[in-house]
C-alpha cells in the first residue's frame, strides 16, 4: 500500500482489521526487512497525518516572524515567498512584536558559550588526570563540530517554534558532525510522548537522489524508480530530483537490552538497519517553555500571536485613516465664487472668492487613543517574554543613570531568564553526554582522537588515555567569562578590576578598547600557565624523561607548584615514578634559586648569605684572612 494515501484508508472501517492482519506495528521487531520497511511507511503516514495541526501552526507562527504570506515551510516554497515581498512589497503592514522579541532573546541567550567540565567523585590521582584530558577532549569536540555556532540557529528555533533541534551523526571518515533539524521533519507519537520522554522518533527528509545512490550504491534501481515526493515544490523536485526519505530510531528497553534499531526506508524499501545501543536518540533539543504535556515546547510566538494579530489590526486602521483622512478637506458655501484651481497645498497661496470664504477642516486624521494602544501593547509583549527596555531597545530607562544601577537592572532582568539560561546550559550537556555514548558504544570508536587548541600549541587527546566509566565522573558547566555590553556597565567593570588589583591602569585602558577579558588574563597568567603545562608533562605516564628547566621559566613559580604538585599528587596515590619526577623538578628549580657558592682565593668556600643581613653594613677594618696553609698532611688524618 502507498502510504501517502495512508490518511484515506485509515479512515476507512475495513482498513483497521486489514492493517492489523498485515502489518507489524512494532516495526523494530519485524525480522525480515521487507516488513519492516512496510510497517515504518504506515507508520510514519499515520505520525504524518497525526501531525498537521501541528504543522499548521508551525506555519503560522513563521507568518508572524518572518512577516510573510508563506505558502508552506519546505525550502523552494519558503524562498519564493520571501523573494516575492522583497520585489513586489506584498509584505503585511505590521509593528512586528514577536520578531524584536525572538532576536533579542536569541542575542542575549545565545552570546553565552557554557563548556562542561568534568569532575571525578572521590577518584585517586590517575582518574582526576583521565578527567582532566576529558575536559580537553570535549573542548576539542565543541570545536572540531561548531557547536556553539550552529547551536545559534537552534535557540533561534526554540524561541520561534518552542523546540530547537541538532542531529548528531556520523559522517564518511568517521567522525563526529552535528547539523540543525527542522522540527517540521521530526515526528513523535503523541501517545509515546506524552510525558516528553518518547521511545520511538521519525525523521522525514528530502535528499537529492544522486546523493542517495552514492550513499546507498545496492539499492540504485530502488532510488532510480522511487517517485518524487507530492508535497513538495515542483521547481525543487525537477531540478534538485528530490527523494523523499524516512529515518526512524526505537530506543532499547533499557541498557544492554537487544530490542533497539535505526533504520532507513526509501518508498517502502529498507536501505540501512542497525541495533541501535544507546538509550537515547542522536538529537539534543532545547525548548523556550514546556507545556504541561507533550514533547513539543512552546514558543515565543505562540504567546505573542493574540497581541501580534492586534498590532496588526491597529496598524491597518492607522494606516487606512492617514490615506482618508490624512489631508484636509475644504468647505466652501454654494454659490461662493471660488476658483478650485486656488485651493492647493502651496505655501503663500492666494485664494480670491466672493461670497462666504472657503473653511478648511484640519482635524486629526488618527485618534491619540489608537496609538497609546499600540504602544501599550507593544510594551506588554516584551514584559511577557521577560525583555527590559533596555535589552529591547538599547533604550537606558529613566532614572537608571549609575552603572551600578544599570548593572543590577540587568541582573533583575536576567533572573526572569533563568529558565532558558538553565534550558541553555542543559542543551550543552546533554549535548556532551551523546557525543560520548555515540562514539563509544554506538560506533565503538574507542581509539577516537581529537586535536585541542590549547594557548600556545595544539594538544591530541586519545579516548584510550581517557576510559573513564560514567559512575566516575560528574558534569558541570563553566560558562565563558566577558564583559558588559553597554559602555557603562563595561567601564564600571574594568574600574572595579582596577581597584581590586586585578588588573594595573594600562591593562585597563586595553580592555576598554578591546573587551577581551579572557585575553588579557591569559597573557598575565602566561607564567603559572607555562609551569602548569611543565608539571602536566611531569604527570603524563607518557613522557619517558625529565625535560630540563629553560631559562626563560619562571624558577620560584615552578618551585612553588611543583612541590604543592608533589604534595597533592603523594596524597592522592599518585605514580612513584612520577613523584621522583617531580622531586627533581623541584631540585633544579632550587639551584636555579639558590645563590652561587663564593670561591675566595685560598679555596675556602663562603656560606650562604644569612638571610635578613644582606643589608647590615661591613665592619670597618680589614678582614682577616685565612692563615697559612698547612705544608701537607698530617700523619695519621683522615682526607
Amino acid at each position: 500500500m502507498d502510504y501517502k494515501n495512508m490518511k484515506a484508508y485509515k479512515s476507512s472501517t475495513e482498513a483497521k482489521g486489514e492493517y492489523a492482519k498485515r502489518f507489524h506495528t512494532a516495526w523494530w521487531a519485524e525480522t525480515e526487512p521487507k516488513l519492516r520497511a512496510e510497517s515504518m511507511s504506515i507508520i510514519a503516514g499515520k505520525m504524518l497525518g497525526d501531525a498537521d495541526q501541528r504543522l499548521q501552526a508551525n506555519l503560522r507562527h513563521a507568518r508572524l516572524y518572518e512577516n510573510v504570506d508563506l505558502g508552506s515551510l519546505s525550502g523552494a516554497t519558503f524562498s519564493a515567498d520571501v523573494v516575492r515581498q522583497a520585489v513586489m512589497g506584498a509584505g503585511i503592514i505590521s509593528l512586528n512584536v514577536i520578531a524584536s522579541c525572538i532576536d533579542t532573546l536569541s542575542a542575549k541567550i545565545t552570546k553565552n558559550k557554557p563548556r562542561p567540565s568534568f569532575l571525578t567523585t572521590g577518584g585517586n590521582w590517575p582518574q582526576q588526570q583521565k578527567a582532566r584530558k576529558l575536559d580537553l577532549f570535549m573542548r576539542g569536540l565543541f570545536y572540531e563540530t561548531d557547536v556553539y555556532n550552529k547551536a545559534k540557529n537552534v535557540g533561534t528555533d526554540a524561541f520561534t517554534w518552542g523546540t530547537g533541534m541538532l542531529q548528531l551523526f556520523q559522517n564518511d571518515d568517521g567522525r563526529l558532525e552535528c547539523e540543525r533539524v527542522s522540527i517540521d521533519e521530526i515526528f513523535v507519537d503523541d501517545a509515546d510522548g506524552h510525558d516528553g520522554n518518547p521511545r520511538q522518533m521519525f525523521r522525514r527528509k528530502f535528499v537529492q537522489r544522486e546523493v542517495l545512490c552514492k550513499l546507498f550504491p545496492e539499492y540504485t534501481d530502488e532510488i532510480l524508480a522511487a517517485p518524487a515526493p507530492a508535497d513538495i515544490n515542483t521547481i525543487t523536485s525537477t531540478i534538485a530530483d528530490m527523494v523523499e526519505v524516512w529515518e526512524a530510531w526505537h530506543l532499547p528497553s533499557k541498557d544492554g537490552a537487544e530490542d533497539g534499531k535505526h533504520a532507513i526506508s526509501i518508498d517502502g524499501c529498507e536501505v540501512f538497519c542497525e541495533d541501535w545501543k544507546v538509550c537515547r536518540f542522536p538529537f539534543v533539543v532545547l525548548r523556550f517553555k514546556k507545556r504541561l504535556r507533550g514533547y513539543w515546547g512552546k514558543g515565543v510566538a505562540e504567546e505573542l500571536t493574540g497581541i501580534q494579530l492586534e498590532l496588526n489590526r491597529l496598524m491597518r486602521s492607522v494606516s487606512e485613516q492617514l490615506r482618508r483622512k490624512g489631508r484636509g478637506r475644504i468647505f466652501v458655501q454654494t454659490g461662493s465664487k471660488v476658483n478650485p484651481n486656488h485651493l492647493t497645498n502651496d505655501i503663500g497661496d492666494v485664494v480670491s472668492y466672493t461670497g462666504s470664504p472657503p473653511i478648511i477642516d484640519n482635524v486629526n486624521a488618527v485618534a491619540q487613543e489608537e496609538f497609546m494602544q499600540i504602544d501599550r501593547l507593544f510594551r506588554y509583549a516584551f514584559q511577557i517574554v521577560g525583555i527590559s527596555e533596555l535589552s529591547a531597545m538599547a533604550k537606558k530607562p529613566s532614572g537608571l543613570d549609575a552603572a551600578v544601577a544599570l548593572r543590577e537592572y540587568s541582573d533583575i532582568e536576567s533572573e526572569r531568564f533563568a529558565l532558558i539560561h538553565q534550558a541553555w546550559e542543559q542543551f550543552f550537556l546533554d549535548y556532551a553526554a551523546t557525543s560520548l555514548e555515540l562514539i563509544t558504544k554506538q560506533w565503538g570508536h574507542k581509539g577516537y582522537k581529537i586535536k585541542t587548541p590549547s594557548k600556545r600549541y595544539i594538544i591530541e587527546v586519545d579516548w584510550r588515555d581517557i576510559n573513564l566509566d560514567e559512575d566516575s565522573y560528574v558534569m558541570q558547566m563553566f560558562p565563558v567569562s566577558s564583559l558588559p555590553q553597554t559602555p557603562a556597565a563595561k567601564y564600571a567593570k574594568v574600574k572595579e578590576m582596577m581597584m581590586d588589583g586585578f588588573i594595573d591602569k594600562p591593562v585597563a585602558q586595553r580592555l576598554l578598547e578591546f573587551p577581551d577579558i579572557d585575553a588579557e588574563q591569559n597573557l598575565g597568567n602566561a607564567a603559572i600557565d607555562d609551569v602548569d603545562a611543565t608539571i602536566s608533562a611531569v604527570m603524563d605516564e607518557k613522557v619517558p624523561e625529565l625535560r630540563p628547566i629553560e631559562i626563560y621559566q619562571n624558577a620560584q613559580l615552578l618551585q612553588s607548584r611543583a612541590t604543592a604538585a608533589y604534595l597533592y599528587g603523594r596524597h592522592h596515590g599518585a605514580e612513584e615514578e612520577r613523584l621522583d619526577m617531580l622531586r627533581q623538578l623541584i631540585d633544579q628549580a632550587t639551584m636555579i634559586l639558590a645563590p652561587p657558592m663564593a670561591m675566595p682565593m685560598g679555596g675556602a668556600v663562603m656560606p650562604p648569605p644569612i638571610p635578613g643581613l644582606a643589608n647590615v653594613p661591613a665592619p670597618a677594618g680589614p678582614i682577616p684572612g685565612p692563615g697559612p696553609a698547612p705544608a701537607g698532611p698530617v700523619p695519621g688524618q683522615v682526607i
